[in-house]
C-alpha cells in the first residue's frame, strides 16, 4: 500500500506521513549517495583491510545521513549499508548468506549498532533544527519589537508636536478674547445683564487657558525641557500662599483648607512659582471630588530627619487601588464616570509629580477606597537656613515665562 505524501510547507518538496521518516525525497538521495562513496572507500581499501572493519565506513555513512538530514536518511542508510556491507564483503561474496554463525552475529551487531547511531544522530540533528528555528524567531521577534518601539516613539513624538503646536496656537485667540472681556468687565457704562455674560465668558477663558498650560507643561516634561530655579523657601509659608491665592485666583471652589503647620524643620530649595502650581493642582483636585460642607486638611511634619512631607487629605470621594495606580499617568483619571462628572484632561496630577521629583521629592496617593477620601503626601528634602540657591535644573518640561502677577504678602500665625 502506497505511503500518502503531502508537500512541504516551505519547499513544496513530497514528504511521508510516518513520524520517523517525514523528510524530504532528496534527503534520502544524500544518504544514499553517502552509503555509496561509503562503499567506494570500503572497496579501494579491501586489499589491505580484508575481512575487518566491513561494516565501519557504511556505519559512519549512517551516522552522518542521520546528523545532516535527521532520523529517516539515517535508518535508510543503515539498510542500504548493511545490505552492500553483507553483499560484498562478508565471506562468502557477493551472496547475501552467512554459512558460519559468527558472520551472522556480526551482521546482526552492525545492524543493531547503525539504527541506535542513526537514532541517536537524529535526535541531535532534530535539536540543531529546533535551536536554529528557535533563534531565527527571535531574531524576528526581536526586529518586530524594535520596528514596533520605533513607530510607537515616533508617534509619540508627533503626539506631543502636535500638543505644543495646538497649544500654542489656541494660547493666541484666547488671550485676545480674554483681553476683550477683562476690558469689558472694568467698563463701567457696561449693562449688567451683560457684565454677567462676560463673567461667564472670563470664568471659561481662565479654565481653558489653564487647559492648555497644563498641555504645554506634559510636553515640556516629556521632552525633558522643563527648567527650575532653586532657591531656599519657607515652605510654610509657601502653603499659607497656595491657599490664599488660590481663593484669590478662583482656583479653588468648595471646602477652604485648615492648615495644621507642625513642622519644625521648614527650609526647602525650591521653584516657588513651580511649587505654587503643584499646591495648587493637589487643592483644586482635592476641592473637586469634595462636598462644599466638606473637609481638606493640609498638614506638615518632619517624616524623618532631614526631611519634610506635607499631607493634603479630604473626605471626598475616595479611590480605588486600581485608580491609584492610573491617576499619576497623563491623561488618566478615577473613571469615565468621574470625567463626565467633573471634567478636565487628567494632567494635573502627572504635573505635579514631574515638578516633584524635580526637586528631589515624591508624591504619593493614598486612600481606603470609595466615599474614603483621599491623601496625597509630598515629601521634600529640608536645608540649612544659611543654605545658598542652588543652580538651575531641567527635566521633561520647558519652562514658561514667570508669572507678573502681584500677590499679596502672606503671615502664618
Amino acid at each position: 500500500m502506497a505511503t500518502p505524501t503531502a508537500a512541504l510547507p516551505s519547499s513544496g518538496i513530497p514528504v511521508t506521513r510516518w513520524p520517523v521518516f517525514r523528510h524530504p525525497v532528496p534527503a534520502y538521495g544524500c544518504a544514499l549517495g553517502l552509503t555509496v562513496i561509503a562503499l567506494l572507500v570500503r572497496w579501494v581499501c579491501d586489499d589491505s583491510l580484508g575481512n575487518s572493519a566491513r561494516m565501519l565506513f557504511f556505519l559512519l555513512a549512517a551516522a552522518l545521513s542521520a546528523f545532516l538530514f535527521g532520523r529517516g536518511p539515517g535508518i535508510f542508510s543503515t539498510v542500504v549499508g548493511t545490505l552492500m556491507g553483507n553483499y560484498f564483503f562478508f565471506p562468502p561474496r557477493y551472496t547475501f548468506h552467512f554459512h558460519t554463525r559468527s558472520p551472522t552475529i556480526t551482521f546482526i551487531i552492525a545492524v543493531i549498532e547503525g539504527i541506535i547511531i542513526s537514532v541517536c544522530a537524529g535526535y541531535l540533528h532534530r535539536a540543531l533544527r529546533m535551536r536554529d528555528t528557535a533563534a531565527l524567531e527571535l531574531r524576528h521577534l526581536y526586529e518586530a519589537e524594535r520596528r514596533a518601539h520605533e513607530a510607537a516613539e515616533e508617534l509619540h513624538r508627533t503626539k506631543d508636536y502636535f500638543l505644543a503646536v495646538l497649544s500654542h496656537e489656541l494660547r493666541g485667540p484666547l488671550s485676545a478674547i480674554s483681553y476683550c472681556v477683562t476690558d469689558r468687565l472694568k467698563d463701567a457704562t457696561v449693562p449688567e445683564e451683560l457684565r454677567a455674560d462676560f463673567a461667564l465668558i472670563d470664568r471659561n477663558a481662565r479654565m481653558q487657558s489653564r487647559l492648555i498650560g497644563d498641555l504645554l507643561d506634559l510636553t515640556r516634561l516629556t521632552r525633558g525641557k522643563l527648567e527650575i530655579e532653586l532657591r531656599p523657601l519657607d515652605l510654610h509659608l509657601l502653603l499659607a500662599e497656595a491657599v490664599r491665592t488660590a481663593g484669590i485666583d478662583r482656583q479653588l471652589v468648595g471646602p477652604t483648607p485648615t492648615l495644621h503647620l507642625k513642622a519644625s524643620e521648614t527650609r526647602i530649595q525650591g521653584d516657588r512659582d513651580r511649587l505654587l502650581q503643584v499646591f495648587w493642582n493637589l487643592l483644586r483636585n482635592a476641592a473637586k471630588f469634595t462636598a462644599p460642607d466638606g473637609r481638606i486638611e493640609i498638614e506638615t511634619l518632619n517624616s524623618a530627619p532631614g526631611r519634610i512631607a506635607v499631607r493634603i487629605q479630604d473626605n471626598g470621594v475616595g479611590l480605588t487601588a486600581e485608580s491609584l495606580e492610573r491617576i499619576f499617568h497623563p491623561f488618566e483619571q478615577a473613571g469615565r464616570e468621574t470625567n463626565k462628572k467633573h471634567g478636565g484632561l487628567g494632567l494635573g496630577l502627572a504635573i505635579a509629580r514631574g515638578i516633584v521629583e524635580l526637586h528631589d521629592g515624591t508624591l504619593t496617593g493614598a486612600s481606603a477606597g470609595l466615599g474614603e477620601g483621599t491623601t496625597f503626601t509630598i515629601d521634600f528634602p529640608v536645608v540649612s537656613r544659611d543654605a545658598l540657591p542652588s543652580s538651575s535644573r531641567r527635566s521633561g518640561i520647558d519652562r514658561p515665562a514667570r508669572s507678573s502677577t502681584t500677590r499679596p504678602p502672606v503671615g502664618v500665625a
